[in-house]
């Protein structure tokens, strides 16, 4: 059942993905909506079902959009090793600052490999206006959009779980 509901959510993310995220730019950058929900998975519950969604949600994208699913799918790819490096760093960071750092971090990546996808198909190639345009505005849109989202979580008693996978058997 966690399954499937998690499975819907993803789905939804993508399609909020595409049909409703372009209504709302900040300069360049726009919500990052399947990225949310694959922190906001990775923060409350554990890397095994991240590893399945990041693909699923870089197919139902990539169909839902004009996007390569492949590039995508790279897009999406660092965000559990960089979660556990934060983690597993000496830097003590709450749980908070992990997810932020996840979410902004990979937003980051998302924006400037899809901008390179971009490029390498004929787009203009000025990187100062990426970097002004669409990464820093991202950074601010990311960090905002995860504030939003995280703190009514926390609330409502969700509490953050590690990005350590666990020993389990087959059955």
């Amino acid at each position: 059942m966690r399954a499937i509901a998690l499975g819907a959510g993803v789905l939804l993310a993508s399609i909020a993905q595409v049909t409703v995220a372009p209504l709302f730019p900040v300069s360049g950058a726009t919500p990052e909506f399947v990225l949310l929900m694959l922190v906001l998975v990775a923060a409350f519950s554990s890397p095994s079902p991240v590893m399945v969604l990041t693909p699923v949600a870089a197919i139902a994208v990539g169909f839902l959009s004009d996007r390569a699913p492949g590039l995508l799918l790279l897009a999406y790819l660092p965000l559990l090793p960089l979660g556990f490096a934060i983690e597993e760093s000496a830097v003590p960071v709450n749980h908070y600052l992990r997810t932020l750092a996840m979410m902004v971090v990979t937003g980051a990546w998302v924006r400037v490999l899809l901008a390179l996808g971009a490029m390498a198909g004929g787009a203009d190639g000025a990187f100062g206006v990426l970097v002004r345009d669409v990464v820093v505005p991202g950074f601010i849109l990311d960090a905002a959009l995860l504030t939003v989202v995280y703190i009514p979580m926390r609330i409502a008693g969700w509490s953050g779980r590690g990005l350590t996978l666990q020993r389990s058997r087959y059955y």
